[in-house]
């Protein structure tokens, strides 16, 4: 196929002359390569940038080979099929499709556009960018704009006020109702009062005062008490400050770390020394070591704890005896319903608000490798758990009973007591009854003593014998904290992803119950940091701590 390239070169005074070529190909390809059959010096053209191809009688296909496309006739295309007399503009050069003549099956005419001419295509491309530029003024779009507003934003939904019924019509319809006012959907605790906006909102155009909070937050605990830490702060916080509504599923409690920190990270400067409480800033890399809280009894034996920073090797004296590395073995434990492996789960089991750990439960987590059995001649029969006086009421009832009765098998009981009587067998006389009786007695008494020294009790309490002139054994007190860290909001129920182990690494190896197995703030910072957090868990102080937490004052009280 012949192509006639003609390029029109213009001269001084507006002349103008043409120069032919020719072009041998199916493809005229166009760009700033060398091997181009139309070479454009110019470098807002790619090397490859596009092609042209005859596809019939004056009919060309222009194909763009850049993503930025080329265009044709005024318009950026990627292909397009055009007959001749189609322009194809690429930077400062213009070509023009040309019909067939002569020996010549295709023909393109290459021309310059000046700059000029460039200039007045760009300004014609370009979009307005001002009113003045349009056919539209300002001010009488803005006066129409304003009386819009005014009517479908005020007029209309401040007429439900003083209209009965009016609100209810508008909210069937789509024009504007009181609802156009409200800035987002109410918090759920609130929802039962979300059409009465005067019981937040008591004073128009004025913010929702902290009044409006506390006619129903009467009970809500306070801060802290501004006349004993004299800080501006503290005395004129807004519950607005931190509680906002109108936020729906987000919730009306801000987690801002800095509502916190603001105050707390040089809290004992604000309080002149008022506060006993360390400066805290972020949870990340200014916060103090965790204060545990252990058990302990006072002189009066009342339950006491005891609130101390947490350190390795910190012994928790709960009045308890438990190995753990006994009961976690890997291979099992002989039971007597065969052999059992036990986990942390085994006994350690989260309350229903998935926060604290149900208390441990002698007969559900115990009772089934542990039994309470007194008697070789009666093994199902058990003294019951926890109360000293019950146990030996239990022994002594049942010890004189059998002595009564009789047909007890022991060789070390005297005759009266091991002889079988038969129905309608005379009653025992006065001595017969007394040396039963006697015999149940020492019998119930070396019973508790195995009990309580021997095989049972003393496995896992600390045990002390009856003093001179009683017959009550002694068990120390078992208590444990339960919740170690009281001033934290822990839940084990967001954890359950993680082992028990990942936080309580040294159980499986402990054999004294006195260990402490609580961990400390390093074991918390491999997953959590500040509220600025990279890698990690983000946590802000509420996200552990109550704001309201005055042990005495309320906000109906405060304010």
């Amino acid at each position: 196929m012949r192509w006639l390239i003609r390029r029109v070169l213009k001269k001084g005074k507006g002349s103008i002359s043409y120069e032919d070529d020719t072009h041998f190909g199916e493809i005229l390809s166009i760009g700033r390569a060398s091997d181009q059959a139309i070479f454009l010096p110019d470098l807002r053209a790619a090397l490859n940038h596009a092609s042209v191809t005859a596809v019939g009688k004056d009919k060309y296909r222009v194909e763009s080979l850049i993503i930025a496309g080329i265009r044709v006739n005024g318009e950026i295309t990627y292909s397009i099929t055009v007959g001749s007399g189609a322009v194809i503009e690429l930077g400062s050069t213009r070509l023009t499709l040309l019909e067939a003549r002569g020996e010549y099956d295709a023909g393109v005419e290459v021309s310059t556009i000046d700059k000029s001419e460039q200039a007045a295509i760009s300004s014609k491309r370009k979009k307005p960018t001002s009113l003045s530029q349009t056919w539209i003024g300002k001010r009488w779009p803005s006066w129409i704009g304003f009386l819009l507003v005014l009517i479908f934003g005020l007029l209309i939904p401040a007429a439900t006020h003083v209209v009965p019924g009016l609100n209810d019509v508008l909210l069937r319809s789509p024009l504007p109702s009181t609802s156009f006012w409200n800035p987002g959907e109410i918090d759920a605790a609130h929802q039962f009062f979300a059409t009465d906006c005067t019981r937040c909102h008591q004073n128009a155009f004025l913010m929702v005062r902290d009044s409006a909070c506390t006619s129903c937050h009467v009970k809500t605990k306070a801060h802290a008490d501004p006349a004993l830490f004299n800080i501006p702060e503290l005395g004129d916080a807004r519950c607005g400050t931190c509680h906002q509504d109108h936020n729906g599923k987000r919730g009306m409690v801000s987690t801002d770390q800095r509502l916190c920190a603001d105050c707390h990270s040089d809290i004992k400067e604000r309080t002149k020394g008022a506060s006993q409480i360390a400066n805290i800033s972020d949870f990340g890399n200014a916060h103090p070591e965790f204060h545990v809280n252990l058990p302990g009894w006072n002189a009066n034996g009342e339950f006491t704890p005891k609130s101390m920073i947490w350190a390795n090797g910190l012994k928790e004296n709960s009045g308890l005896k438990f190995n753990h590395e006994k009961h976690l073995k890997e291979d099992g434990l002989n039971t007597p319903n065969g052999r059992k492996t036990l986990t942390c789960e085994s006994c350690h089991q989260t309350d229903v608000a998935g926060a604290a750990m149900k208390p441990i439960k002698f007969e559900t987590m115990c009772h089934e490798c542990h039994k309470l059995g007194f008697d070789t001649l009666a093994p199902e029969r058990e003294v019951p758990h926890a109360n000293v006086e019950a146990v030996t009421y239990t022994l002594d009832e049942y010890y004189a009973r059998r002595g009564l009765e009789g047909g007890y098998t022991d060789a070390r009981a005297p005759t009266v007591v091991q002889v079988r009587r038969r129905p309608g067998s005379p009653p025992l006389s006065r001595q017969e009854q007394v040396e039963a009786l006697a015999w149940a007695r020492d019998r119930a008494r070396e019973s508790a003593r195995t009990l309580f020294t021997g095989k049972a009790c003393v496995t896992c309490h600390s045990i002390s014998p009856p003093a001179a002139g009683e017959s009550s054994w002694r068990v120390a007190p078992v208590r444990v904290s339960g919740i170690w860290y009281v001033e934290a909001d822990f839940k084990h129920s967001k954890h359950e992803t993680k082992a028990c182990i990942d936080c309580h690494e040294g159980a499986p190896v402990s054999q004294a119950s006195n260990d402490l197995l609580i961990p400390g703030i390093d074991n918390c910072r491999e997953c959590h940091a500040g509220a600025h957090a990279k890698g990690k868990v983000a946590s802000t102080c509420i996200a552990c701590h109550a704001y309201h937490r005055s042990p005495l004052l309320t906000l109906d009280k405060q304010k």
